[in-house]
């Protein structure tokens, strides 16, 4: 399975450097949110023997071109994604944002050129079909019609499994899960985060449960907000 953005392949020995690649961070384009610059994106994947790294900005790809050009001049290979904000609910759209929560985002990583053209149609919609005063964002519907070629993680703390999974919604968890499953046949990942956060802990055994029930993948990322521990208080300002 083929990650990639551009014509760049990695060399074996560049990809045995590497025991974790991040598939989560949030550049300095997720505004408010995060606060990776790409020059640093490129010198700490470098710097941390990374052959590649996958960026997923808050419902855009503003820094599509820029990051991508900056990490391969670095010999990195970019990965184009994004967090897209997805209606899974029955709640009904075109109310005020102050009065229904902001819906899940989900991880979408691009495998080839036709999933990062799903992409940029998924992304426009979420800001053109959304009624004023909503939150940008798709329907089930329409990511089930953009799918192919983008590969799915199911989002971490805050994601839509993980939200019923705590919420203590087993049943509606794994319908969830298996929709989309469907959606992304062979290319959706369940994915675990471990940043000390209760949330984390109690989904934790339920999500391993569901992967290995329904032969589904895992996969462990990091959300990344900010390049190192030292900008902690900044971000935190920010």
């Amino acid at each position: 399975m083929a990650l990639s953005f551009g014509n760049r392949v990695v060399a074996k020995e560049e990809r045995k450097k590497a025991s974790f690649v991040h598939l989560r961070v949030k550049s300095a384009y997720s505004l408010l949110e995060g606060a990776v610059r790409p020059e640093d994106l490129a010198r700490l994947a470098r710097a941390g023997g990374m052959p590649a790294v996958a960026v997923t900005d808050a419902d855009n790809l503003f820094g599509v071109y820029e990051i991508g050009e900056t990490l391969v001049k670095a010999g990195v290979q970019p990965i184009v994604g994004c967090l897209l904000s997805v209606e899974f609910s029955e709640t009904p759209v075109g109310q005020h944002p102050g009065v229904r929560p902001k819906p899940p985002r989900l991880p979408l990583l691009v495998q080839n050129e036709l999933g990062y053209r799903n992409l940029v149609k998924l992304l426009s919609a979420a800001y053109l079909d959304a009624q004023p005063g909503d939150w940008p964002h798709v329907t089930m519907e329409k990511l089930a019609a953009h799918s192919e070629g983008l590969i799915a993680l199911t989002g971490g703390p805050g994601g839509p499994l993980n939200n019923l999974v705590v919420d203590a919604q087993p049943d509606a968890a794994e319908a969830l899960l298996l929709k989309l499953a469907k959606i992304f046949d062979g290319r959706l990942y369940i994915e675990l985060q471990r940043h000390g956060l209760p949330e984390e802990r109690a989904a934790e055994d339920t999500l391993v449960e569901l992967a290995y029930t329904h032969a589904i993948p895992l996969v462990a990322t990091n959300d990344v907000h900010f390049g190192e521990s030292n900008m902690y208080e900044a971000h935190d300002a920010l």
